[in-house]
């Protein structure tokens, strides 16, 4: 259970603080959807409070759509859909502009205002608040490989989730995507915020392809079937290649794949599918280049520029 502090001495009654603290634990991740809460007995008996005003702080957050409760079970987490962003901003000015306005009547200055709030912005990110990060992409290789390399930068978790099932992830704090589906990830994203990114092949495989000769075979080799239509498009734009390209992948298995490697002079090959793909690649007699889509150095720029540490 985490820690709820109550001050005593304090002017707001120990329920709205209860209510308060409870409401920042469920945003923050503390509670997740689904999780109970702590009977309103034993959490008044933690507190020394009467189960009563532990039970009016769970209540005003049901009402709010943030807990529900069953007979014989208690009080769980519900999911709900985010205020909107206009909203959410209206609020949270209202209470910064409050807090100010008692900061300056105890006689504090601008320098130390402002002090303070870093201190307590610090103290916010040490007792566990995390973001929700994510990467929206179609093909879940190569949405898996995004959330990794934007994971390195930010050095922080980003989680990838398929455009299919973005309705599922409405309370992400960012979420990056090639920007085609941007306007979709915006509209579907109330809480937070989307950036766009630009993707490319790597240069090293480009190199390769670009020096074949007209009757070589390029080939490709991915992780899932529908990894091959963007990856080969991507190819053949970035290096202006129009030879002979066949693809496979290793989602129905790779008992194919000996014979496909005989006929290839250059093949290429996701990260997804290399460990089950090395067998052939020892014999082969062609020369062989990992190849992906990545996020493009300025796009991760900016994401590093845009996402607080």
């Amino acid at each position: 259970m985490p820690t709820i502090e109550l001050d005593r001495t304090s002017d707001t009654p120990v329920r709205k603080q209860l209510v308060e603290q409870l409401r920042f634990l469920i945003a923050s991740g503390h509670f997740k959807v689904d999780d109970p809460l702590p009977s309103t007995r034993a959490l008044g008996e933690r507190l020394d409070l009467s189960f009563h005003t532990v039970r009016k702080a769970y209540q005003e957050l049901k009402e709010d759509g943030l807990l529900r409760s069953k007979p014989g079970s208690g009080y769980m987490v519900e999911e709900r859909a985010p205020l909107p962003k206009e909203e959410r901003i209206e609020q949270g000015a209202k209470i910064v502009h409050d807090t100010l306005q008692r900061l300056v009547g105890l006689g504090l200055g601008d320098a130390e205002i402002e002090a303070l709030f870093q201190e307590q912005a610090t103290l916010l990110d040490h007792a566990g608040l995390e973001r929700k990060l994510i990467t929206v992409g179609r093909h879940p290789e190569l949405n898996e490989l995004w959330a990794d390399q934007v994971s390195e930068a930010l050095q922080q978790t980003v989680r990838p989730v398929p455009l299919a099932q973005l309705d599922r992830h409405q309370d992400a704090d960012f979420a990056f995507t090639p920007h085609r589906h941007l306007t979709d990830v915006l509209e579907s994203i109330p809480r937070g915020d989307a950036l766009g990114f630009i993707t490319h092949p790597p240069s090293a495989a480009l190199e390769r392809v670009v020096r074949l000769l007209e009757h070589e075979t390029l080939g490709l080799v991915t992780r899932y079937q529908e990894t091959i239509s963007p990856l080969a498009e991507a190819v053949r734009s970035a290096a202006s290649f129009d030879g002979n390209m066949i693809a496979a992948s290793i989602e129905d298995g790779v008992d194919h794949l000996e014979q496909f490697v005989e006929e290839t002079a250059l093949l290429l090959y996701t990260p997804a599918s290399h460990r089950r793909l090395r067998p052939f690649l020892k014999e082969a007699s062609c020369d062989h280049e990992e190849v992906s889509l990545l996020v493009s150095h300025d796009s991760v720029e900016a994401i590093v520029e845009a996402v607080p540490a």
